[in-house]
């Protein structure tokens, strides 16, 4: 436990709580999974660390920060694992937005990727893998935790070879992410939806995004220079971030910092 006279301190960005302080306007984007949830084997039990809501309320009170949560989960999910706290919430990589006022936006794949999407469907079919998929608005994932290694692995080489891993189209895009293999459309990512969020902020905002997997890195890549991407997990993966964090219980303890210090400008 920590405590505002010794907060946690994202890695490589000493100076990020004064720079917090000094700033009138703030954006903080997160991720969920691995982010604010441990990850769990099974995915509608992946519950947010207790005390993250009640910091992310707190702070969302205040008025000077602006809170996103921005996820490869539908909407649906996150406001069904974490309760709806009255925040805007990004689901599907970017393609659907739920306001903090409630409203809800989509948008929808061209024809051509929802014919590529439903090949997806149909290749994980004849692979026998449709307990493991997840059909999401412009995007089918398969999940590999909680399989055995040697079987995740040989499944997700599969399936990036399948999908053109590595080598996308105009339309599709496959990537591997911390726990399966995802087919995308492209168009939309955490880095384009964080760059429309940020557009009409002044640029004197102090801008944060916090994220741990491979998905993530659009988005520590398209807030560089706007402020700081801050990667959660180990220090050897290497991240398009300028900070980090070790795990979910250090985002607890820097949510818990940020909440006091808009709490304290008050």
């Amino acid at each position: 436990m920590t405590d505002s006279n010794h907060p946690v301190t994202p890695e490589g960005i000493p100076g990020f709580w004064a720079e917090l302080r000094r700033a009138a306007k703030r954006v903080l984007a997160l991720d969920y999974d691995g982010t604010l949830a441990p990850f769990r084997e099974e995915r509608m039990k992946a519950f947010p660390v207790e005390g993250v809501a009640d910091h992310l309320t707190s702070i969302s009170k205040t008025g000077d920060t602006t809170l996103v949560i921005i996820s490869g989960r539908p909407v649906g999910e996150i406001l069904e694992l974490m309760g709806d706290i009255g925040l805007t919430i990004i689901g599907s990589h970017g393609w659907e937005m739920r306001t903090a006022d409630g409203n809800h936006r989509l948008k929808l794949p061209s024809l051509e990727q929802k014919r590529m999407l439903q090949q997806a469907e149909e290749d994980v079919a004849k692979l026998g893998l449709e307990d493991h998929a997840e059909k999401k608005l412009a995007s089918v994932a398969v999940h590999t935790r909680g399989v055995p290694r040697e079987r995740a692995e040989k499944i997700e080489t599969e399936l990036m070879g399948l999908w053109g891993g590595g080598s996308p189209t105009r339309e599709m895009e496959c990537r591997q992410f911390n726990g399966g293999v995802e087919l995308r459309s492209i168009g939309i990512d955490k880095g384009t939806i964080l760059l429309q969020l940020l557009a009409d902020e002044p640029r004197t905002t102090f801008c944060v995004y916090v994220g741990d997997d491979e998905t993530d890195e659009d988005a520590f890549a398209a807030i560089r220079d706007r402020g700081y991407g801050i990667k959660v997990g180990r220090s050897n993966v290497p991240t398009r971030a300028r900070g980090r964090l070790p795990d979910c219980a250090a985002v607890l303890e820097f949510l818990r910092e940020w909440d006091h210090v808009s709490n304290v400008n008050q």
